[in-house]
């Protein structure tokens, strides 16, 4: 904050007084400022009684930065294995490649936690690997159903999640994934399995395969295998079932990363997955120009949208495609045509139609002629950090000061009650003391 205080401390030895002046920040605003920041980005803790497994289990719940500007928008979810140990390095890979990225839609995550390292093995092995094998410790079925019936059901009450969701493991987590994939097939529509541990039990992960890919019928879902340099883990065995197999119901895919160790695969893989699942989302500068209208660009979405089962806006290259073509072709008369149009198709653009239009006006046209189209749509988005700035900078730029800060400070406030990451907070406030 900048503040400093000086506090005299006066010590007595004797007769004799010494004067210490100590100069330091002031420690509770410092931890305040500290414990706040450390915060963000870590979500929500989700505490249960799970009636599976007969105790209180955790998982922790991180929406996208703009769930609350848009209700109209559904997301993915994916579901981690081992979440506390994994948590941090998927959210913050996860802020990048979609938030800010926006190369793969926003998603849900939720990182289900475990209770030490014993039970985590013990809930991560298949009791029975196949008909032949005998019971083990394992308790592997008691985990799937409290994902299915309790974790999943959950989430789907209480958050709007789509109908795409995701599971991902490593290494015992993998080998959880895998599992799931051949008991429940249809609980998941993507299984991301990161250097499972196949070798267990003497691969019995392997001999459960050739059992049931021939013979399970299910809808069709996705599997994503990878393997860091590694070579004990048993995982070409699994693909060698899956090549003999064929199972046409699971696109499949393995990734090998000789670059990578075990513990420095499970980001990178999960990223490359990601990627590969969504390709379609995020449409690079060179491609958007392959699109022969704004509307085919519209449709584009659509499919994608319908495809995966959610709703959401555009991705902000795709929203300036759209307006660029039209002030290019000098076609600026039927915008607002084709905004309504593209507003009843995907409802979930809406805003970022709206700021863009506001600052495309802004500029070929003047600030005071944007300022109506942002006027006229702040009750439906006055929970929106970036609507909120948007408006608060065509104020800025018409010099009304006073409407200027008004509005970066409801910036503020909203930040704070979605507990908005920092970088937020540090563009508002810059913003409040100019405006000040």
């Amino acid at each position: 904050m900048g503040t400093f205080m000086k506090i005299y401390i006066k010590v007595f030895k004797g007769r004799v007084m010494k004067k210490y002046s100590i100069v330091f920040m002031l420690f509770l605003l410092v931890y305040s400022v500290v414990g706040k920041a450390a915060s963000l980005g870590l979500g929500d803790r989700v505490s249960i009684y799970s009636k599976v497994l007969s105790t209180d289990r955790e998982f922790q719940v991180l929406l996208p930065e703009n769930y609350y500007a848009n209700t109209t928008s559904t997301y993915p979810v994916i579901y981690l294995i081992d979440g506390d140990y994994n948590f941090h390095g998927v959210s913050g890979m996860l802020d990048l490649l979609a938030n800010k990225g926006q190369l793969i839609p926003d998603v849900i995550l939720v990182g289900i936690a475990d209770k030490g390292t014993s039970q985590y093995h013990e809930y991560m092995t298949p009791s029975v690997f196949d008909l032949k094998a005998k019971p083990s410790k394992g308790k592997a079925a008691d985990f799937m159903r409290f994902i299915t019936e309790e974790v999943k059901p959950y989430i789907e009450s209480n958050y709007r999640s789509a109908e795409s969701s995701t599971l991902v493991g490593h290494s015992m987590g993998g080998l959880f994934v895998l599992n799931m994939l051949l008991e429940k097939p249809s609980a998941f529509n993507n299984y991301v399995a990161i250097s499972p541990s196949v070798w267990v039990a003497d691969q019995g992960i392997v001999a459960k395969a050739k059992e049931k890919l021939s013979k399970v019928q299910h809808s069709p879902v996705s599997l994503f295998l990878s393997l860091a340099d590694e070579t004990r883990m048993g995982q070409y065995d699994f693909i060698n079932t899956l090549d003999l197999t064929q199972p046409n119901n699971i696109n499949w895919q393995f990734k090998h990363y000789p670059d990578e160790n075990h513990n420095s695969v499970g980001i990178i893989a999960l990223r490359d997955s990601l990627k590969t699942l969504y390709k379609p989302w995020y449409i690079a500068e060179n491609k958007l120009a392959t699109f022969k209208t704004p509307a085919s660009i519209v449709e584009h979405y659509q499919n994608i949208m319908t495809e995966f089962g959610f709703s959401q806006p555009m991705p902000s290259a795709s929203v300036q495609e759209l307006f660029r073509r039209h002030y290019r072709n000098k076609n600026v008369a039927s915008l607002p045509n084709f905004i309504a149009e593209t507003i009843k198709e995907l409802p979930a653009s809406k805003q970022a139609l709206i700021t863009m239009q506001a600052k495309y006006v802004a500029h070929f046209d003047s600030p005071k002629a944007s300022l109506p189209l942002l006027t006229a749509v702040e009750k439906e988005f006055s929970q929106s950090i970036d609507y909120l700035k948007a408006l608060a900078s065509t104020y800025e730029k018409l010099e009304d000061k006073a409407m200027a800060h008004k509005y970066y400070q409801k910036a503020f406030v909203v930040a704070e009650k979605q507990k908005a990451n920092q970088w937020q907070f540090n563009i508002i406030n810059a913003k409040l003391v100019v405006t000040k």
